[in-house]
Formats: structure tokens, C-alpha cells, sequence
């Protein structure tokens, strides 16, 4: 019996090198850890071992610095990747709920809703 092969796609490199200016191997931030501010690069590497795009990285990253990394009451986070899993399963839950919506109009064309 054959193993199993893991579906991978192809990691691009370039692109996260095209995309980010600060250099992950100079920082003092050497880590994956929870530290709050992260580096946009860390926060790209992780949304893709997620299997989430480099624009959905950009948008949580860039509204998380617009919030100064608080929460709305002011309290700081403690940790990024919490908040990163919470962005990602909303996304996936958005995207189904606009599927079901297409599916929807799509075998029910005459009912608005």
C-alpha cells in the first residue's frame, strides 16, 4: 500500500523578500514567539503555514499597528498569533458564508433574500 503524499504548494521565497522591507535575519525579534509588535514577516510566514494569502496577512497586520496592537479598551495584547488564529477563522467562515449566499442565489434565482 502506497503512503500518502502531503498536498504542499510551492513556497515562494521571492515574493515574501519582494513584499517586506525589514530583514528577519537582523532583527532582535528572532523568534516565531508571541511578542507583541511582531514583524510584518513573521506575521506573512505564519497567515501561509495557515494556508491564508499574503494580502490577508497584510490587512491584520495593518489594522492591528492602526490599533497600536490594544485592545478596543486600551489594554495591550499579549499575544499576536491568538489574535492571527481568530482573523484567520473569521475569514474562513466570511468566505463560506458568501458561498452558501452564491450557492443559494444560484438554485433558488427567483427568491430574494
Amino acid at each position: 500500500m502506497l503512503k500518502r503524499r502531503a498536498k504542499r504548494r510551492p513556497f515562494r521565497q521571492q515574493e515574501f523578500n519582494n513584499v517586506f522591507d525589514d530583514n528577519l535575519a537582523d532583527s532582535v525579534n528572532q523568534g516565531m514567539g508571541y511578542q507583541i509588535p511582531p514583524l510584518i514577516g513573521h506575521v506573512a510566514i505564519y497567515f501561509y503555514q495557515q494556508s491564508m494569502t499574503l494580502p490577508d496577512a497584510q490587512t491584520f497586520f495593518q489594522y492591528y499597528e492602526k490599533m497600536n496592537w490594544k485592545t478596543v479598551t486600551g489594554r495591550p495584547h499579549k499575544n499576536w498569533k491568538v489574535l492571527a488564529k481568530d482573523w484567520i477563522y473569521n475569514a474562513l467562515q466570511q468566505s463560506k458564508l458568501l458561498e452558501r449566499q452564491k450557492a443559494k442565489r444560484v438554485a433558488f434565482p427567483d427568491i430574494e433574500s
